[in-house]
């Protein structure tokens, strides 16, 4: 072994070797812990301690000789031997290109993931993510073999379950659908599941991750379900055998939101099911949504002002206080439209929806501020403005508003009616109705 170490190498691990048998000596009764002798003690330190300064340096081929060895006296010696081991077994498959090598290198990769379950098994349900995913990656001919593993961990963990063994447990489930070993449905109810686990740790530490992992499985969900048609017809069979199945309805909604199918009559039956079996805030919501696509907008805010008065989820309260802004403007309820979309700003200050529906909520609501033949056009400068700023805050509404723009524009009162009442162009004017808003004098010739 002392052969194959660089000479830079060879001080630092007699230095190590030396250090670590003092220690063991020292310490007998402790080190006996993870070995079954004083003579096996010795021989584990002094392996661990060699191997680990080559993996230090990612020198893998070299690190390998020692980290058997001590696998083999002492496995319990520290968690980390096995997770080391992963790393560099990953490493290799990676390397390899020799197929029938690869294969042997998978194996030994997933007899170590075994091995650190049977020597760690408080961590299982995590581990056999990790195996899971890494045999979806180097097995991919296999998907079932990688889901089985991939289910297991789920079943253990659950709402706990790590993004990257989560996509591939949807992923297998997806590919053993294109292999025709399971139907659309078996594919089609994982989505719920997954999505509960995204949307529980989606604002905690890795939630990029796990919205990463939504955005996966929202693709492949997509492929699998085809159209709004198609989830009808196979979930209407099931809901009109158990119409109180509430894990059935959440996945029924859940799905049928992800390809935006609330304007179904079907979708609006599960909603309401869902909501009679429990009046929570996400079945009022899935009620006013499906309302709103139905443009009955006065059953649609009564839904929704229940959710706002039922949830603290922010993204729930502003999508909400969104339906509710723009039911209201169509309903001419311009001043009530503006109240709910300050609302919307109040939790995001970059929605240049917000300042849409209030540009909007000016422009229908124009008459209750009266005045002269220059006044009364006054609300079409206080809603380009609102117009302006949605594009400065949010370029994704850019060109709706721009189109916007154009339109009122054209609305502008013209230049010899401002200047028989007093207002020329560029002249600070202020609205004094409900619109409150200071804006600039523009005319048109």
């Amino acid at each position: 072994m002392i052969d194959i170490i660089p000479t830079s190498m060879k001080h630092k691990a007699f230095l190590m070797l030396i250090i670590a048998i003092a220690s063991t000596f020292a310490n007998a009764q402790q080190i006996r812990t993870y070995t079954a002798s004083d003579e096996d003690s010795i021989t584990c330190i002094t392996s661990a301690s060699l191997y680990i300064e080559f993996f230090k340096q990612e020198n893998f081929s070299d690190a390998l000789p020692g980290w058997r060895n001590a696998i083999s006296i002492c496995p319990r010696f520290s968690e980390s031997l096995w997770t080391n081991g992963t790393k560099m077994y990953q490493d290799l498959i990676e390397a390899e290109e020799d197929k029938a090598i690869k294969g042997l290198l998978v194996d030994t990769l997933e007899w170590i993931y075994d091995q650190r379950i049977e020597y760690y098994p408080d961590g299982k349900g995590s581990i056999l993510g990790r195996k899971g995913t890494d045999m979806a990656k180097y097995r991919s001919s296999d998907p079932k073999k990688a889901h089985d593993v991939l289910k297991e961990s789920y079943e253990i963990l659950k709402l706990d379950m790590e993004p990257a063994a989560l996509i591939y447990y949807f992923k297998t489930a997806y590919d053993m659908k294109r292999k025709d070993l399971v139907d659309d449905t078996y594919v089609l109810n994982l989505y719920g599941p997954c999505s509960d686990v995204i949307q529980n740790n989606k604002d905690g530490q890795y939630g990029s991750a796990y919205l990463t992992a939504q955005k996966n499985i929202d693709n492949m969900v997509g492929k699998v379900a085809g159209d709004c048609e198609t989830l009808v017809g196979i979930f209407k069979p099931k809901f009109d055998a158990n119409p109180k199945d509430a894990a059935l309805l959440a996945q029924i909604t859940k799905l049928m939101d992800k390809l935006d199918c609330s304007d179904a009559d079907f979708y609006l039956k599960v909603a309401v099911a869902q909501y009679e079996l429990d009046p929570n805030a996400e079945a009022a919501f899935a009620i006013g949504k499906a309302y709103y696509k139905r443009k009955e907008y006065g059953k649609s805010n009564q839904y929704f002002k229940e959710v706002v008065d039922g949830t603290k989820n922010q993204e729930m309260l502003f999508d909400s206080y969104q339906f509710l802004a723009a039911g209201m403007l169509s309903l001419g309820q311009a001043q009530s439209a503006k109240t709910y979309a300050l609302k919307m700003l109040a939790i995001n200050a970059q929605s240049g929806e917000a300042y849409l529906i209030i540009g909007n909520a000016y422009v229908k609501g124009r008459k209750d501020c009266g005045g002269d033949e220059c006044k009364s056009r006054a609300a079409y400068w206080a809603a380009v403005d609102k117009f302006a700023k949605a594009k400065s805050v949010d370029p994704s509404v850019a060109d709706k508003v721009q189109q916007y723009i154009n339109s009122y524009v054209g609305q502008f009162p013209k230049k010899e009616d401002c200047f028989f009442y007093g207002l020329t162009d560029g002249q600070s004017y202020t609205l004094d109705c409900w619109i409150g808003e200071t804006t600039i004098v523009r005319t048109r010739e």
